[in-house]
């Protein structure tokens, strides 16, 4: 059975499509309870959400964090811990009232004071929140209720950055940001459905249900409207075997298991007590080229590696199966038509061995180990490295392939003495080029390219649409001549929940909330 399942891109004509029958009867009520188990590839990085843009954290933290805005089913900012808002000023000042009576998990009702300490500390240890920020005068708390946002220039993309997902700007308690500084939190308490109870590294994060969330009156609506936690607990297991998270969801040790390989769909659609799902598009492989320092510092070298890839066997590769995967160069899904282009793609997937030896020549390359960091907690990331490997041996790289778990991968990721390429994912839809790290000079790798910064100023600034594709196709097209990054192809992802699993919507993010299970 083949269901498809709109999860809010009718304005991008996007769809999640899913294999599966997950649907739930409109005659099952929901049964609070149990304890629901999923297991993960890895350890998370951190459980501060400012902090890293790393998936894993995302999809376990956003269940105990809450933003100001989230997004619709159509990728609209919508209300979440807001009430409404207001624009003066011809756009320069944005009021925002508050929802009164929203509780942090240690008991204290939220007010403005939180709200405007957790967003100046997001402006200053989120990467992804500091080109957004050089638009803001000053967030200001006039009221226990109100905040308001005074911009330098109108802005078209306010909502969409405090409705972020990734490394979004979470609201935590004034006193913990205060504790904290601009260091590791040192208390995770937020306003979401489900509360911090413990981390024991390697065994679980363990969340239980929060009694006293406030939620949304709403239906639900994409990620907002109402959350309801059903689950007493939800246990985020590290599983970083694909094969024993794959068996411990077939015995019901699991409720769900993400990352599966891809080459086991056909088998576990016949597998007893077992959902399959594949989520597409999930996103994008890319090879991270660090500008910063070492030998990708020298765009010839960059050009190489560029030249010298033959993308369609490096997703085959990982992914195993030609409907998890297609090769195209567009940074934004071709599903997006405001923001799909093919600019710069002429240089995308150039095969070309040939070129590349002739740009090492040019550099004066002379076989300098080339370190290439990787983990096998994602088991495409490391398939991809491997025929990546091969691919630029062949063209006449020397690869030191560097392997580790992946929170050492992202703690290594952001130290540029360190590496000169890693491979990771570009996960999930942007609604807005301003919210993709594949072009921000301050994420890891640091493709700092003083043109296409301006441009990436420019587009949190311009509220014309037309004007706004223009710049991005610029962007796009600097893409390729800087060989900023490396795109490698789009990817879906297969994952599976058990059959008793209620109210569950396969999404590139996890959503634990309004799920329950039926025994």
């Amino acid at each position: 059975m083949v269901r498809i399942a709109r999860i809010g891109l009718a304005a991008l004509a996007l769809a999640l499509i899913v294999d599966g029958p997950l649907a739930v009867s409109a005659q099952e009520a929901p049964k609070p309870g149990g304890i629901f188990k999923a297991a993960i590839v890895g350890e998370p990085p951190s459980l501060d959400l400012h902090w890293t843009t790393a998936t894993l954290t995302q999809q376990i933290t956003w269940h105990m964090y809450e933003t100001l805005y989230t997004l619709d089913r159509d990728l609209t900012p919508i209300p979440l811990l807001a009430e409404s808002h207001t624009v003066h000023d011809g756009g320069r000042r944005w009021t925002i009232a508050l929802r009164k009576g929203v509780r942090f998990h240690n008991g204290k009702e939220m007010t403005s004071a939180d709200v405007v300490a957790s967003l100046k500390r997001w402006s200053r240890v989120a990467s992804v929140a500091k080109t957004f920020w050089k638009t803001i005068e000053e967030v200001a708390a006039p009221d226990p209720y109100t905040v308001v946002f005074h911009l330098k220039e109108p802005s078209g993309v306010l909502l969409h950055h405090l409705a972020r997902l990734g490394s979004g700007p979470a609201i935590y308690p004034k006193d913990v940001v205060d504790a904290s500084g601009d260091g590791a939190l040192k208390e995770y308490v937020g306003t979401g459905p489900f509360r911090f109870v413990e981390h024991k590294p390697d065994r679980h994060v363990r969340l239980a249900r929060f009694k006293e969330y406030a939620s949304r009156a709403e239906a639900p609506n994409g990620y907002g409207g109402r959350r309801i936690a059903y689950l007493d607990e939800i246990r985020f297991i590290p599983v970083p075997d694909v094969a024993v998270r794959l068996a411990g969801l077939e015995s019901g040790e699991y409720h769900y298991a993400q990352q599966l390989k891809t080459d086991q769909y056909e088998r576990l659609k016949r597998v007893p007590g077992v959902l399959p799902a594949i989520v597409k598009p999930t996103g994008w492989v890319a090879a991270v080229l660090n500008h910063k320092q070492g030998l990708m510092t020298d765009k010839r070298l960059r050009q190489a590696v560029q030249a010298a890839l033959d993308m369609e066997p490096i997703l085959v590769g990982a992914y195993g199966h030609k409907d998890f995967i297609r090769v195209q160069g567009s940074l934004l899904f071709p599903e997006q038509p405001q923001w799909h282009s093919t600019a710069g793609t002429a240089l995308y997937n150039q095969r070309d061995r040939a070129k590349a030896q002739r740009l090492l020549k040019e550099a004066g390359y002379a076989g300098q180990p080339v370190r290439l960091l990787v983990t096998k907690e994602y088991d495409d990331h490391y398939k991809s490295a491997l025929v990546i490997t091969q691919q630029l041996a062949d063209a006449g790289f020397k690869i030191d392939l560097q392997v580790f778990d992946w929170a050492t991968l992202v703690q290594r990721r952001n130290k540029p003495e360190l590496y000169d390429i890693f491979v990771t994912r570009m996960v999930g839809v942007p609604p807005d080029p301003t919210l993709t790290v594949a072009v921000d000079c301050n994420w890891p790798g640091w493709w700092c390219l003083e043109e296409k910064d301006k441009l990436m100023d420019g587009l949190v600034r311009e509220l014309d649409p037309k004007k706004r594709f223009v710049a991005w196709e610029r962007v796009q097209q600097l893409f390729y001549e800087d060989a900023g990054r490396i795109k490698v192809g789009d990817y879906a992802s297969l994952e599976a929940v058990r059959k008793e699993v209620r109210g569950f919507t396969p999404t590139t993010t996890l959503m634990l909330w309004n799920v329950w299970l039926a025994k």
